[in-house]
């Protein structure tokens, strides 16, 4: 019987080369990461397998692993690229549709590959079954697999189906036969998409489509990935290979299943569990904590990225052109204008005593008889203030949110900073999906019950209000890179935020924070209650507001955050973030 760590090697071997398999490309390199699987470039990112989730999630490994190598085999980045377009939201359905195509088309050709991915899309979908909220994208992904393959994802798909069918009525079969029939043909699929996004109101004509010569130049820059079905140039090397891959991996599968079947567990097992299976006998307790801080970090952006790729995310992100851009620019004007209004020094004259007013002193020299005349300054209303803006740096930001979340924070840091008001720019997120460090102390600690917060922290300075915005300027790009936004655990971020302006010497502090959500982290919330994190976070908010030291501003994007912050505002259109944000600003610095 192979040893544990013999087997994982063994498996790791096994998916690499049939994951290489499968995806027909040479250039495919695998690579084994403890965050979320991914595709950069050419290099495909799966998942850390351990003994455990190897016992348990076997077949949802296997599916991940499919999914992208698929993905090299039937998508073309080039012909994706012309579809791609400003609104964040028609482009996260377009994805969603096209990633059902290419799972179907795979499926159609392995039926292993069939019953991984249905069998992982049950478990997704049965994950998410308890939330009220429906994400439109996810609801047409899974249920454009199903009229693809003309199957049944089971009873907690119905409520995707429902939604779906509320939005295209009585085309809703016929809009999906009419895919179907395109699905060997990416750029005829892609087209009918885009039609029927644009017939049924899910694209924003407003929103600028990006010009063919950024595509061309993203292109260049990103290397090209088209690696289509109809590349023959390595078919025979690659079918002697799958040939060979797929004994390797038969005889592998025949040594679980023989030898190691009493400490994996059924490999076919339809039962399978959740990524994050629940405690037993999880005594929850109130208390806010973390199960341990030894992997915490509060970090510089600039230490997380070398120079040279810093400075080409910021030349990234000034390519980005908005159309709120010179409104933007014009609200910052109007309020420097005010904001420098307000601090202007102002003088009472004639006065008894105080400093001398030398404009007066020719009436001296025309008559000796005549008093001085004095001046005092008068009492300026506007306070020595620092302004700090927190923002939300979970995966749910990435894209279109968190480009103009950096862009507005760096024209209201340069229009404050004329003004003579201090600002810093911070972020906050986690280290690692799925728990990272924490979670394997826990796991190695015999999961003791209520672990308490079960994720790495990672607090970003983007910019800290005695750094000058023409040295700070280039970290914002830092937002744009790939793998920097995970998981959000907002309560602990405020309170780190918090202290750093009741430290500073400002007699005004004022605390923005910028979310799209909800506080969320899979680690903590699989063996805490439910609301452990949200209950968090309402206590800090209490807590700061009651305090009154720090005044605290929240502006939710396409997320209610009123029922957590007093003083909040909701935006649905992130455009209208910088907008909100500088007249917001403006309301603050009102002088009664």
């Amino acid at each position: 019987m192979l040893k544990n760590d013999d087997f994982l090697e063994e498996f790791k071997k096994s998916l690499t080369a049939t994951t290489k398999s499968i995806s027909k490309n040479n250039q495919v390199e695998i690579n084994f990461t403890k965050e979320n699987p991914s595709i950069e470039g050419n290099l495909i990112n799966l998942t850390e397998p351990n003994i455990d989730s190897v016992k348990k999630n076997l077949t949802y490994i296997r599916a991940e692993a499919d999914s992208l190598a698929l993905e090299f085999r039937f998508h073309s980045k080039d012909i994706h690229m012309n579809f791609v377009d400003s609104s964040k939201f028609a482009n996260e359905i377009f994805n969603a549709v096209e990633q059902s195509r290419i799972e179907a088309k795979g499926s159609i050709c392995f039926k292993g590959i069939k019953s991984n991915i249905t069998k992982k899309h049950k478990l997704d979908i049965q994950k998410i079954s308890n939330s009220d909220e429906i994400k439109i994208a996810e609801a047409f992904r899974y249920v454009a697999y199903e009229k693809f393959m003309n199957l049944d994802l089971g009873h907690y798909n119905e409520k995707n189906r429902e939604f779906i069918r509320g939005k295209l009525g009585d085309d809703y079969e016929k809009v999906f036969a009419d895919l179907k029939e395109s699905i060997d043909n990416q750029k005829n699929f892609g087209l009918k998409i885009k039609k029927y996004l644009e017939d049924y109101g899910f694209f924003d004509h407003n929103e600028n489509i990006k010009n063919k010569n950024d595509i061309n130049q993203d292109n260049e820059i990103d290397g090209n990935n088209d690696n289509n079905d109809n590349n023959e140039k390595n078919s025979n090397e690659n079918n002697q290979n799958k040939n060979e891959t797929d004994a390797n991996t038969l005889d592998l599968q025949e040594s679980i299943s023989m030898e190691e079947v009493d400490e994996i567990g059924d490999k076919s097992s339809e039962s399978e569990v959740e990524y994050f299976p629940k405690v037993e006998n999880n005594n929850f307790i109130d208390d806010y904590k973390s199960y341990t801080t030894d992997f915490d970090e509060v970090i510089n952006a600039k230490e997380l990225c070398d120079q040279k790729e810093l400075e080409k995310l910021r030349y990234n992100l000034d390519k980005q052109v908005f159309s709120f851009l010179p409104l933007i620019t014009k609200i910052a004007n109007r309020l420097q204008r005010k904001l420098l209004a307000q601090q202007n020094r102002n003088w009472d004259f004639n006065m008894e005593e105080g400093y001398l007013d030398t404009s007066r002193l020719s009436r001296i020299i025309a008559n000796p008889l005549n008093k001085l005349s004095y001046k005092q300054e008068k009492e300026v209303e506007f306070k020595d203030t620092i302004v700090s803006l927190l923002i939300d740096n979970s995966g749910s930001m990435r894209g279109r949110p968190i480009t103009v979340a950096a862009l507005c924070s760096d024209i209201l840091a340069k229009t404050l900073e004329r003004c003579l008001i201090k600002t810093e720019i911070l972020g906050f997120t986690t280290k690692a999906w799925k728990g990272g460090a924490s979670r394997e102390k826990w796991i190695k600690d015999g999961k003791p019950s209520g672990p308490g917060r079960l994720n790495d922290l990672r607090h970003i300075i983007y910019k800290s209000a005695d750094s000058p915005s023409r040295r700070s300027k280039q970290n914002l790009g830092l937002l744009l890179r790939e793998g920097i936004l995970k998981e959000n655990i907002d309560g602990e971020a405020l309170l780190w935020a918090n202290s750093r302006l009741k430290k500073r010497q400002e007699k005004r502090k004022i605390l923005i924070v910028i979310s799209d959500g909800a506080p969320v982290d899979d680690s903590t919330l699989s063996v805490n209650s439910g609301n452990y994190l949200e209950k968090n976070l309402r206590d800090i908010i209490n807590q700061i507001e009651n305090n009154k030291e720090v005044e605290l501003v929240a502006i939710g994007i396409g997320h209610d955050v009123s029922r957590y912050y007093s003083n909040a505002i909701t935006i649905m259109d992130v455009d209208q973030l910088g907008e909100v944000l500088l007249n917001e600003l403006s309301e603050i610095f009102q002088v009664n």
